[in-house]
């Protein structure tokens, strides 16, 4: 069925979900994933990309359900870094200077979370600036993740 029957009615959820709001984790590092979906997974549906590519093809499968995208900032041994990743969901690359994998991205209506373990690397106002919604930093906590969702959907509405 593709439309409501009724007032209150909702659409069922999908096979694959468990009613958790889900939120992708882009992260190379096996420690960090580790720490952050331990404390991460009691509130959402965690999926985990360990580079770009990865990150590119989970989005386009889940770009409807998302209801946040934390890339962390450096991503060793991808052609992206969080930056340029964060710049190109925000459409601020030209397709030409995009890498074919990176091309043709679905719209996601959610916040980017970037992350990093060096606190004086990047400051908010320079996250702001590439297209991203709020600085993280390691070791993610439930509370910090779920105050900048929330916040970023609060906005919005």
């Amino acid at each position: 069925m593709t439309e409501a029957s009724g007032p209150g009615w909702t659409f069922p959820p999908r096979p694959d979900s468990d009613g958790r709001a889900v939120v992708l984790y882009v992260d190379v590092d096996d420690q960090s994933w580790d720490v952050a979906s331990e404390g991460l997974r009691r509130g959402y549906r965690l999926l985990r990309a360990r580079g770009d590519r990865e990150a590119c093809a989970l989005i386009r499968q889940y770009a409807e359900d998302l209801v946040a995208v934390m890339l962390d900032v450096d991503l060793p041994g991808s052609v992206l870094d969080g930056i340029l990743l964060t710049r190109i969901l925000r459409g601020r690359v030209p397709a030409q200077a995009m890498p074919p994998f990176a091309r043709d991205l679905p719209a996601i209506d959610a916040p980017i979370l970037l992350v990093t373990g060096s606190p004086d690397d990047y400051s908010e106002s320079e996250v702001l600036r590439y297209g991203g919604d709020r600085l993280l930093l390691k070791p993610l906590r439930l509370a910090r993740v779920t105050m900048a969702v929330t916040d970023w959907h609060l906005a919005r509405s």
